[in-house]
């Protein structure tokens, strides 16, 4: 009987440990997520969503279009970090946007060695996407890695990607970009939400994409100040799109329709878009549409961060927010597994 009653205790508490694992991987296995048109059918997918009392910052250095780079080529970008005194990193994130991968004629992956801060480094996530069919069907795609123990605090950091292919391989780099999220206990409350991603766009009625089909849709899941929004001071969403230079496309927050958004702006490979969108925001699942009208381009990030002031409380309980298991990854499978062994050795004292 002993035996039996273990058996039911353990079987009823393996759902609770898949949730851990899902909570400590943040919801999708840490697989390639890749898509092959030109229409929007990779959304970005939510890395992280949380609370802080602080700040995000995102800069592409000293980023430029790097033009094919050959085997044994590299590409250097300097990515200078500037955090306010007596700020903590929560987590930092390294993106190296590419695009146009091939061999002669045939498009492939590139083969990627990264370097941070002269340590190699390897992502935890790739996205990627490409047209499909042929001609000229070479991917494009963001690779993530996670530098959180390279970044302790502020500082000069380098990145340099090589072209480690044995073959002739060649691709090019449309930049590179890093997020900091820090805690600053002299800062504001606020929510956020990272997105990634690669999703090629473009509407071209000779490959059959109208419009409407070259437009991603992607979601910020979730209550926003626990569905109240009456005390947010501000919604900042930032969009990074390679490409998007002609300013032929839309992006759309809830209701609100912006024209014309990317249009080569801080270069014509590496569009990054910064705007207030307080007053459209909704008290959940706020949702964003990027289009495409003739452009050619591929939503890459998205980063909403919504302020409630300095005046709000720095923590909440976990009932009233996130479970200590999306706030520390991993915790929940370790009490899972306590509860497991204390629970077994309760019963053989009980026999």
């Amino acid at each position: 009987m002993k035996h039996i009653l273990i058996v039911i205790l353990i079987l009823s508490l393996v759902p609770l440990i898949a949730v851990a694992a899902e909570d400590a991987s943040g919801g999708h296995e840490q697989n390639d997520h890749a898509g092959e048109s030109y229409a929007g059918d990779n959304p970005l997918l939510t890395y992280r969503h949380g609370t802080l009392r602080g700040d995000l910052i995102y800069t592409i250095g000293n980023s430029k279009y790097s033009g094919r780079l050959h085997p044994n080529a590299t590409y250097t970008v300097n990515l200078p970090i500037e955090l306010p005194e007596g700020a903590t990193v929560e987590f930092a994130r390294l993106y190296t946007y590419w695009t146009w991968s091939y061999i002669e004629s045939d498009g492939t992956y590139p083969d990627m060695q990264v370097t941070f801060g002269g340590t190699e480094i390897t992502p935890d996530q790739t996205f990627t996407d490409r047209k499909g069919e042929s001609p000229y069907d070479y991917p494009a795609g963001t690779y993530c890695y996670d530098v959180t123990e390279q970044v302790e605090s502020g500082g000069a950091y380098t990145a340099v990607v090589e072209n480690a292919a044995a073959e002739f391989k060649k691709f090019c780099t449309n930049g590179i970009g890093i997020l900091v999220l820090y805690n600053d206990p002299n800062g504001d409350e606020i929510e956020y939400w990272v997105k990634e991603g690669c999703d090629t766009i473009y509407a071209n009625e000779e490959i059959g994409i109208t419009a409407e089909e070259a437009t991603t849709e992607f979601v910020f899941e979730g209550d926003v100040h626990q569905g109240d929004v009456a005390d947010v001071t501000r919604a900042i969403l930032t969009t990074v799109v390679a490409s998007g230079d002609k300013g032929e496309n839309t992006l759309t927050f809830n209701e609100e329709t912006y024209r014309g958004v990317y249009a080569g702006d801080p270069y014509p490979d590496l569009t990054i878009d910064e705007r207030d969108v307080s007053a459209h925001l909704v008290a959940r699942d706020n949702t964003v549409q990027i289009g495409d009208d003739g452009d050619f381009m591929a939503p890459s990030n998205a980063f909403l961060v919504v302020s409630y002031g300095s005046h709000q409380p720095t923590s909440e309980s976990p009932s009233e927010s996130e479970s200590p298991s999306e706030s520390t990854p991993g915790f929940g499978s370790l009490l899972t597994i306590l509860t497991i062994t204390v629970s077994i050795i309760a019963l053989r004292r009980l026999s």
